[in-house]
């Protein structure tokens, strides 16, 4: 894959960046970190980079460490969630054999009892004059 080289400006300084990501990406990294830098330099009037970009990592670094545990949080194994589809199927086949027929055919959702298929009626026919019935009928 072909590096990028890229000149981004953070916090009134240029910075050449090489990088296999996609420019527009390396770009917007340089911005999020140029305006997290600027709101520690805001917020506490310190004029020194060095120390302003130590702050603006201890705050990304922060973001990111809440977002893992956010995400810690959140995930479901895949056995458990094997246990929990298995106990859902389970429920719902009581559920089936729990109810009378009757409450399955009031459900919009579910489709009632089917009546048999309706054959065609056959084209009527016509005699001729010996009595004999015509129709499209081959021998």
């Amino acid at each position: 894959m072909e590096k990028s080289v890229i000149t981004v400006n953070i916090l009134g300084n240029e910075y050449t960046i090489k990088g296999v990501a996609r420019p527009d990406y390396i770009i917007s990294l340089a911005n999020y970190l140029n305006n997290r830098m600027t709101e520690v330099q805001e917020a506490t009037g310190l004029k020194d980079a060095k120390k302003i970009a130590i702050l603006a990592a201890i705050n990304i670094c922060d973001e990111l460490f809440d977002l893992k545990k956010q995400l810690k949080e959140s995930y479901v194994p895949n056995d458990q969630l094997t246990t929990i589809r298995n106990r859902i199927e389970q429920l719902i086949a009581l559920i089936d054999t729990s109810f009378p027929a009757e409450l399955h055919a009031s459900n919009p959702h579910e489709p009632g009892p089917q009546e048999p298929p309706v054959a065609p009626e056959a084209p009527p026919q016509s005699s001729d004059d010996n009595g004999t019935a015509s129709g499209n009928n081959s021998i």
